[in-house]
């Protein structure tokens, strides 16, 4: 039997040694798994988009995002939570959604450490429902009066002070010095003023109802611009404002991240006005919820508020935040602190599918205020109606 040198028996343990450290280092090598993705339905626009791709890939968090059409966002939001098919783990909605998502019990609740944070009271308000969290609040919004600091602010934040104010500064440059949409959100304010209310039926057909949506129909083609295309409003205003040919327009912090020379913008508050905003919420049906509130918080931090402030003069919904926003931001909350919260109903997100095309009617001369106040009575009456029996429906 031959036997291996003491030189040859050192040289094969040396190479056994160094097949294994081979081995080490290639299993080291191997990439790290990836985090699993959070599932983010959303309705920002590109450049919020766009924004918030670049402060989560800052952070190093994993998100699979897709995005609904705000102004498909209810009905395919419900849809999708109801049937629980693809659920993300979280999603933005408008705070006027919130009623009818937690009501069919489509939502989980938010932890009592989230809900704890220094939210403004305006914030945190619309994200709870009779005194239960059902969302982060990521934004606040409503109407606001927003001219140049060269005009004067009208007499008071009463609508007819404000047409007032804007008659008097037409001009051959302005024509139609007020920036007003024939819409059913801007109508409130109106309607609010004649002692009338959303998703009341009486009230819209009374004498009240009928005098707010004639006077609103009146300012088009007069003191407002006749009315443009659908579709078209946001670029529209803009163009105007841009070019001087408005001195007061109605709008939101919606449109902020649009204005150009935002030092020559004061902002002041209108009468009546409806407040808003959108919130973060977790679905019931969502497969991570810890994942899903994770991203929620991390939308609401104030880091991440104060880059959208900066970049989109957006009213932080934390404390701490709004402390360092922008003055356009700051001075848009302040303007929003006597505005008022739609009804938090489920039928509310509804009532304006009806109540818009009545008011483009009576702006455009095809019906009458009484015509378009007695459809819009029935339309609102229909919906209060069914979902009295879908709820009778559902009860045990």
């Amino acid at each position: 039997m031959l036997r291996a040198s003491p030189v040859v028996a050192v040289l094969a343990v040396l190479a056994v040694l160094a097949s294994a450290a081979a081995a080490t280092t290639a299993g080291c090598s191997r990439p790290a798994p990836r985090p699993r993705p959070i599932r983010f339905l959303h309705t920002f626009g590109p450049a919020e988009t766009e924004l918030f791709n670049a402060a989560m890939a800052e952070r190093g968090i994993a998100v699979d995002a897709s995005l609904v059409p705000f102004a498909r966002g209810h009905q395919m939001i419900a849809e999708q939570l109801a049937g629980r098919a693809s659920c993300p783990d979280v999603v933005r909605v408008d705070a006027t959604w919130l009623a009818g998502l937690a009501g069919a019990g489509l939502l989980g609740e938010v932890p009592p450490v989230l809900a704890q944070l220094d939210w403004v009271p305006e914030a945190a308000a619309l994200a709870q429902l009779a005194g239960r969290w059902w969302g982060l609040p990521q934004a606040l919004d409503g109407l606001v009066v927003i001219r140049d600091v060269a005009d004067p602010a009208p007499a008071s934040p009463s609508v007819d002070d404000l047409v007032a104010a804007a008659r008097a500064r037409r001009s051959e440059a302005r024509r139609y010095p007020l920036g007003v949409r024939v819409d059913g959100y801007w109508f409130v304010p109106w309607l609010r003023d004649a002692g009338g209310e959303l998703a009341a039926p009486a009230g819209i057909a009374g004498p009240g109802g009928v005098r707010a949506i004639a006077r609103l129909a009146a300012l088009f083609g007069d003191v407002a611009p006749p009315l443009p295309a659908p579709g078209s409003e946001d670029r529209d205003e803009l163009a105007r404002w841009r070019d001087h040919e408005v001195a007061y327009w109605i709008t939101g912090p919606w449109q902020f991240g649009g204005l150009p020379d935002r030092d020559r913008v004061a902002v002041t508050a209108l009468a009546h006005a409806p407040r808003g905003g959108q919130l973060l919420v977790v679905p019931r049906c969502a497969r991570n919820p810890e994942d899903g509130w994770r991203l929620a918080r991390e939308l609401t931090s104030p880091q991440v508020l104060a880059r959208y402030a900066e970049r989109f003069a957006t009213i932080p919904t934390r404390r701490a935040a709004l402390r360092d926003a922008p003055a356009l931001s700051r001075a848009a909350y302040a303007a929003l602190g006597d505005a008022t919260m739609l009804p938090r109903e489920p039928v509310t997100p509804l009532l304006f599918d009806d109540l818009n095309a009545a008011l483009a009617a009576a702006a455009a001369g095809d019906a009458s205020a009484e015509e378009a106040a007695a459809g819009v009575a029935r339309g609102w009456q229909r919906l209060i109606d069914r979902a009295r029996a879908g709820a009778s429906q559902a009860r045990p």
